[in-house]
This record gives C-alpha cells, sequence and structure tokens, in this order.
C-alpha cells in the first residue's frame, strides 16, 4: 500500500506519523475485494492512526495494539476472506 502520513492525537497537534505497510491476507481471491474496497481500506487505516497518540505508538506493545486494532477493523468490512497480518515496512513519527 501508499504511505500513509497522518497527524497524532495531541493538544499541540505537532506530531506526525508516517506509516507504510504490507498486509497479508488469507487467500488470493481477498485481492480482489482489497482493490474494490481501497478507499474504505484506506480511510480505516487512516482513521485508526490518526486516533492514536505518541505515547500510544512509540512503544513495541502500542504498535502491536495498532496492527491488532487495524486487522480487527479492516476485517469486519471484508467478506472473502480475512486480513492475517499486518506488517509495518516503515513507522517514523516525528
Amino acid at each position: 500500500m501508499d504511505s500513509f502520513i497522518v497527524n497524532l492525537l495531541s493538544e499541540s497537534g505537532s506530531r506526525y506519523l508516517k506509516v507504510s505497510l504490507d498486509i497479508e491476507l488469507s487467500s488470493n481471491r481477498l485481492a480482489s475485494e482489497m482493490d474494490t474496497k481501497r478507499s474504505v481500506v484506506r480511510d480505516i487505516i487512516i482513521r485508526t492512526l490518526s486516533s492514536k497518540t505518541f505515547e500510544e505508538v512509540s512503544t513495541l506493545k502500542g504498535k502491536e495494539r495498532l496492527k491488532d486494532e487495524i486487522v480487527a477493523r479492516l476485517n469486519e468490512v471484508l467478506a472473502d476472506g480475512h486480513v492475517r497480518n499486518i506488517f509495518f515496512t516503515d513507522f517514523v513519527v516525528q
């Protein structure tokens, strides 16, 4: 997927998160559904990322919780299979 750049929740509004990720699918036929629902998938990921604070994403446990939350939310909208895992390939907080 393309990179995501979002504002993190913060009182000053000055924290940013840049994330690139790969999504592991349960089957090949799910790939076509993911393409069809690309806008929905991107929206879910953006809303999930931007709902976090710096403190929530700065630890290893926080990143794992974030991955689990994204997987769960994506699986709510998929019909032809499920997302097995998400792999962060780029993760930068500023």
